[in-house]
């Protein structure tokens, strides 16, 4: 409290001047009064947060602290852009062009596709790259992996209890062998694991990162029956193996569904039948290892998925699945959000103050479900852009410098941001850059550690793209280490005082925040438009907040010093 009032009290000269002496502020004084006022108010709300679920929930290790090793057993272009590459050049007369592990199987076939995959897996991730995460600090590895993992005969096509699907994927039990090497090494050096399934039959978001790259037409997951019946097949699998596997603390059922591409009713009814196929391996197992069951949001708004898997609502799931038969508590679900700054084009125009108050604002709506279930940011990174080589696919350019809307038939009305650079070693980025990435990082780590059950960074190394570079951002002093190592950021999550008045006056005076104050606008996340000053400087609400926060402010003073 006495830190509150002396931070007002910074303020009151300002107030007196302006309203008892009757002397008008310039407007840089004005906005300077107004900044410390907003910037105070923030500093308090982001004080108070509903409890994070308890470290005995969530298998003693506390609030997580995660890195995703993808690019690995599921490959993705812009992490290891060699390997697509390589394939290519293996394939010099084909007229498919490689873009995904669907089309590298299908262009270069078993045999080939498979020496080549082996090779990646054998050498990308290794043990010590298990012995560097656990050195690190870092208490939990997600793994993904694809469907196809549990193919049991290419020729064949077919998978597990006899079913048959058609897909050129190598599987016969490759990546399971590495899975459990993962798990071993895990072990071996005191860490935990979320086994995440990430690719799924017919694709279940048409992103590369699934398996089979989709831009434009339909995806098949859910869309036809055997998609489905094979998923159920690999998750009852994958419980029945995995949920006493030490040191298995979680299973993400699948990675990103799009639910603006499939129906959100059958996505959610998906999740019920994998529910259930978990609680049967649990009784079936006798397990007590409160392994979580981790869901993904699908894209839906925040708090969605409150009154779903959570028994004191079971009028909503029945709509969906009979799981009056069923014990569980809602402290084994977790609500697995992503969240980037980078791929729309709003997005990309965002001054730095819009993009950190949109992660404050965002970890604050986040927040509101802990009372429901647990919620973690199972994915972010440090890019401010999306110029990294390929990370919107292979021969697909960034939106930032427009090249993305030359490379697809998506169409933008927005110009250009700037130029792409930030794919660059990190070495070449401007000062300004650099300390862009350190804050925008910071953000994420304070506001997630405060506000969330944790996070989950993505991704633990790339070979090119360093915003997404743990490994690479941490070497270049842009990630802190130790992981609360701030330097523009405070423990509980609010931003350094001085930091926010510098950002706010950059955002004032930026032709961006210009072009967008007067529209409500740059507000992608939830952030309102109210959180910014008018254009013209003179916000006429303001002033009546100046003419009574004087006597506020004095009444309140006097009456503490009146009761100590």
């Amino acid at each position: 409290m006495f830190g509150i009032i002396l931070h007002f009290l910074q303020i009151i000269p300002l107030l007196v001047t302006s309203n008892v002496l009757g002397k008008k502020l310039s407007i840089p004084e004005l906005n300077d009064l107004k900044y410390k006022l907003y910037e105070d108010f923030d500093s308090i709300s982001n004080r108070n947060s509903k409890y994070v679920n308890s470290t005995e929930e969530w298998n003693d290790i506390g609030a997580i602290k995660g890195i995703t090793i993808g690019g690995w057993l599921v490959t993705e272009p812009y992490i290891t852009p060699t390997l697509f590459k390589n394939a290519t050049d293996l394939a010099p007369s084909s007229n498919i062009t490689i873009v995904d592990e669907w089309t590298l199987c299908q262009v270069l076939g078993y045999n080939t596709s498979k020496s080549l995959l082996g090779n990646h897996f054998e050498t990308w991730i290794t043990e010590d790259d298990f012995k560097q995460i656990s050195d690190e600090g870092f208490n939990l590895v997600r793994i993904p992996i694809g469907y196809w993992a549990w193919k049991v005969n290419h020729t064949t096509d077919l998978y597990l209890k006899n079913s048959t699907y058609v897909d050129p994927y190598v599987g016969e039990g490759l990546q399971l062998k590495y899975l459990d090497k993962a798990l071993n090494w895990a072990d071996k050096y005191g860490l935990k694991v979320w086994i995440d399934l990430h690719g799924a039959p017919g694709s279940q978001n048409g992103f590369d990162n699934s398996g089979e790259r989709i831009l434009y037409g339909d995806i098949g997951w859910l869309n036809n029956i055997a998609t489905k019946t094979l998923t159920l097949s690999i998750w009852a699998e994958l419980f029945k193996d995995y949920l006493n596997r030490s040191p298995v603390i979680g299973f993400e059922i699948m990675n990103e569904p799009l639910s603006s591409k499939i129906d959100i009713n059958d996505i959610t009814q998906a999740y019920y039948e994998a529910f259930d196929s978990f609680k049967v391996q649990e009784r079936n197992q006798n397990s007590t290892a409160n392994t979580t069951f981790v869901i993904h949001d699908a894209f839906e708004p925040i708090n969605y998925w409150n009154l779903q898997f959570n028994p004191q609502y079971a009028n909503v799931s029945n709509q969906f699945f009979n799981l009056t038969n069923i014990t569980y508590s809602s402290s084994q679900i977790m609500v697995d959000h992503h969240h980037y700054e980078v791929f729309t084009d709003s997005q990309l125009a965002e001054t730095q103050y819009e993009r950190l108050l949109n992660i404050i604002n965002y970890g604050n709506s986040i927040n509101e479900e802990l009372s429901y279930h647990g919620a973690i940011i199972g994915e972010w990174s440090g890019a401010i852009t999306d110029c990294a080589t390929w990370l919107n696919g292979v021969d697909i350019g960034a939106r930032y410098d427009g090249s993305y809307y030359n490379t697809t038939y998506f169409t933008s009305t927005s110009p250009p941001i700037g130029n792409c650079t930030s794919q660059n070693d990190i070495s070449t980025w401007t000062e300004d850059y650099r300390i862009k990435v350190r804050q925008f990082i910071e953000a994420q780590l304070a506001t997630y550690s405060t506000k969330t059950s944790g996070w989950i960074f993505w991704n633990w190394k790339t070979e090119n793209a360093p915003e997404w570079d743990y490994l690479k951002l941490k070497s270049a002093d842009l990630f802190p280490t130790p992981f609360d190592n701030f330097t523009y950021f405070q423990n509980n999550g609010s931003i350094d005082t001085i930091v926010s008045v510098s950002l706010s006056k950059e955002a004032y005076s930026s032709t961006h925040y210009k072009s967008t104050a007067t529209k409500g606008g740059a507000s992608n996340f939830g952030v309102s438009s109210k959180r910014f000053l008018k254009k013209d400087g003179i916000d006429r609400p303001f002033d009546t907040l100046l003419k009574n926060a004087l006597f506020l402010l004095i009444g309140s003073i006097l009456s503490i010093c009146f009761f100590l």
